[in-house]
């Protein structure tokens, strides 16, 4: 029989998309030992499934359909990780855990959670508009994670492991600083990915809407954006 707190545990997952262990001890506040037990009896239920694609590192588990019918996020999709993502959906996971733990009474939206939202109230809530598609409708661009203050406020954060072409990127910088449903956009990249941000940012005059942290920094986002509200640890 599956408990309120694993249920809790698999809707986590099934928003985020795919989380490691140690995710789902920082965001539950749990021991080792204790998660590993529940992850286990949840994969043994047929509600999570353990995917390990890169070698010797740790796998992530990822909700099956049965448990987002179960969980009421049946249109969210069974997430869909490989090789490529791999590492990008662990940072997300480690995000959004740091992100509740340090700013309590704000809601954390996964990029898959606000497909579906901003589909059901036909507009944008912290997406960008980046183009237009044949047809005429918005090419959007949506960040890895929102967060939404309890007064509606929106911030959107990128976690850039890698390097997009100038062109692309360009174009999203534009797009987040016409954002103006978007209060502020922080980006948490590597060294290599934060020169190409910073390069597209002044390119399109956004520094004003746009701010760059090294991978993780969340305590400086606090201190930026919150004025040192919350105590986040990564």
């Amino acid at each position: 029989m599956q408990t309120k707190k694993d249920a809790e545990i698999v809707g986590w997952i099934g928003r985020i998309g795919a989380a490691g262990a140690e995710h789902v001890m920082a965001r539950f506040e749990m021991g080792q030992s204790w998660a590993y037990t529940r992850l286990s009896r949840l994969v043994s239920s047929g509600l999570l499934e353990h995917r390990t694609l890169l070698y010797r590192e740790p796998g992530l588990y990822v909700a099956t359909a049965e448990a987002l019918r179960w969980c009421g996020l049946d249109r969210l999709g069974v997430y869909q990780v490989g090789p490529g993502g791999f590492e990008h959906a662990r940072h997300v996971a480690a995000a959004a855990a740091a992100l509740h733990r340090g700013f309590s009474g704000w809601e954390i939206l996964s990029e898959r959670e606000l497909r579906v939202q901003e589909s059901d109230c036909d507009e944008l809530v912290a997406s960008a508009k980046v183009g237009e598609r044949p047809g005429g409708r918005a090419a959007l661009h949506r960040p890895d994670l929102a967060l939404i203050s309890p007064e509606g406020r929106a911030l959107a954060i990128e976690i850039e492991l890698s390097i997009k072409a100038p062109r692309r990127l360009a174009a999203i910088c534009r797009g987040w600083a016409r954002a103006r449903h978007v209060s502020h956009v922080y980006y948490l990249a590597d060294a290599a990915p934060a020169r190409a941000v910073t390069r597209a940012i002044a390119e399109t005059r956004a520094e004003d809407r746009i701010t760059v942290l090294p991978p993780g920094d969340f305590a400086s986002l606090a201190e930026v954006e919150f004025e040192g509200v919350g105590d986040v640890v990564l």
